[in-house]
């Protein structure tokens, strides 16, 4: 298993196994029914198209329905009670993603932890950009720079509170400008993409799946992506480090899917091994490439794992934004 290193953040790129065809025993006649699958946050949202765009994949796989359902609210507090309290069967799963890991050390420490879920599979690593308005000023993160050289704070929105992965995103890239940002927090990616197209906020910072068919219908512009390497979905948009800021390309966005604690193992590994193979689906494969978007293949075991080095990672990405985590 990779180790989480530099500075406190998460090096993902390395996270990988080699994909396994569903072949283990399934445990008794699951699935019988459908399945719920909850979001934590609105449509239209990353976590809500890669929940959607799986649910898709799924059902041929499962041979049963898997039915959506949007929980936003409280950062995602919804969700993982309506998670948590669900009856530990795998007919109720939810989307995770790095916000979880940030939010059970800040603003829901002593709600919510770790034990309190099953971490069945991690599939996607998922990088952050900085986005504006077409109808913005900004043509290039230069023209950011050059605006706020005078110390004025640049008004930065994205989903979740100061402390989420997009807030701490913004922050290392803001801070490698030189660059004081005012927070403003939105409920969802959705939110955030209209409120930066309505002009309430300056600046935003998200995943590309929220904006690509924004980006298409030239109704935003992606000043920078923060990752190693330019995103395959959008070629021509820099990375930060080619801008010549030394802003840590390694903290990713990630999504995967959890349940409530307490899923027998063989269901767990069913639900790991089912959704492995449903995200080589053809689709799927394709929404991937079109946001950029790379795989990922970690089972219970694994992901059971991971999800204790990435309590750490979310430990110093919270300490980078000046909160102490709990």
């Amino acid at each position: 298993m990779p180790r989480i290193g530099m500075s406190g953040f998460v090096m993902l790129g390395a996270l990988w196994a080699p994909f396994v065809p569903a072949c283990a025993q399934q445990a008794g006649d699951w699935p019988n029914r459908p399945i719920e699958l909850i979001v934590l946050n609105a449509p239209g949202g990353a976590s809500d198209v890669f929940g959607r765009a799986l649910a898709h994949a799924a059902q041929g796989v499962f041979s049963q329905p898997i039915v959506v359902i949007n929980q936003p609210g409280g950062g995602g507090a919804t969700q993982m009670a309506a998670v948590r309290s669900a009856a530990p069967d795998g007919y109720t799963i939810g989307v995770n993603t790095l916000s979880h890991f940030t939010s059970m050390q800040s603003n829901l420490a002593g709600v919510f932890s770790p034990d309190d879920f099953s971490w069945i599979a991690l599939l996607q690593e998922d990088a952050y950009l900085v986005y504006v308005s077409t109808e913005s000023d900004y043509d290039s993160f230069a023209d950011v720079i050059a605006a706020h050289a005078g110390g004025d704070e640049v008004t930065v929105g994205g989903f979740g509170p100061i402390g989420s992965t997009a807030n701490i995103a913004a922050h290392v890239v803001m801070e490698a400008a030189g660059i004081e940002q005012n927070w403003v927090s939105f409920d969802s990616s959705s939110a955030t993409v209209a409120n930066v197209l309505g002009g309430h906020v300056e600046i935003a910072v998200g995943n590309p799946g929220a904006v690509a068919e924004f980006v298409e219908a030239g109704r935003i512009r992606v000043l920078g992506v923060l990752a190693a390497e330019r995103s395959p979905a959008l070629p021509e948009v820099p990375t930060f480090a080619e801008l010549g800021l030394d802003a840590n390309p390694d903290w990713t966005q990630i999504r995967g899917i959890f349940g409530p604690a307490g899923i027998p193992m063989e269901i767990q590994q069913a639900i790991a091994e089912g959704l492995f193979e449903a995200v080589q689906e053809a689709e799927f494969q394709t929404y991937q490439r079109r946001s950029g978007i790379r795989g990922l293949h970690l089972g219970p075991a694994e992901y059971a794992e991971y999800a204790s080095e990435a309590t750490e990672a979310a430990r110093g990405g919270l300490q980078a934004v000046g909160i102490a985590p709990r």
